[in-house]
């Protein structure tokens, strides 16, 4: 009886310690705090996005979604940072995607701004970065996602460094 016992609270346990390893170590516990410490409900103050920054930001998505439609492969590469560089090339351009809106800040406010795999390709953060969210209709489907653009330095334009859904 005595090492059912002993057995039952071993499996007890080592599930209980199993449980809270996925639980810390899952994408969702982990993108809850944004790097820079502030709340996953508000945009990083640290980085004073500016109304100039938004508009330049969502103009870059409006360039990015009119190469695409066009074939323009030299002018949606203007649009892309070197982590995206290469995506594209002749064959996968052309798109019916038609933008409904674009809203600062995204919709996944906790994702991590700066970018966590800038800085791990790079050694560093950008400049500043921002998440901007995409409402788009291709065909007869309505999309949403969320785009990161980063600006390298003070000086350089914005560009897309990542999206998804």
């Amino acid at each position: 009886m005595i090492i059912i016992r002993k057995s039952l609270l071993f499996i007890l346990f080592m599930l209980l310690i199993g449980s809270f390893s996925v639980i810390g170590c899952s994408r969702f516990q982990r993108n809850t705090e944004n790097i820079n410490g502030s709340s996953p409900t508000t945009p990083v103050p640290s980085q004073k996005i500016t109304m100039e920054d938004i508009n330049e930001g969502k103009q870059v998505i409006r360039d990015y979604y009119n190469a695409l439609k066009s074939r323009n492969l030299e002018n949606l590469n203007r649009t892309l940072s070197k982590y995206q560089q290469g995506v594209y090339h002749k064959d996968n351009l052309g798109t019916t995607l038609e933008i409904d809106t674009i809203e600062y800040p995204g919709k996944y406010l906790n994702a991590n701004i700066p970018p966590s795999s800038y800085k791990s390709n790079y050694g560093k953060d950008p400049y500043k970065s921002m998440c901007l969210h995409v409402t788009f209709t291709e065909g007869a489907d309505k999309k949403d996602w969320d785009y990161i653009l980063i600006k390298e330095t003070e000086k350089s334009s914005w560009l897309i460094h990542d999206w998804g859904e």
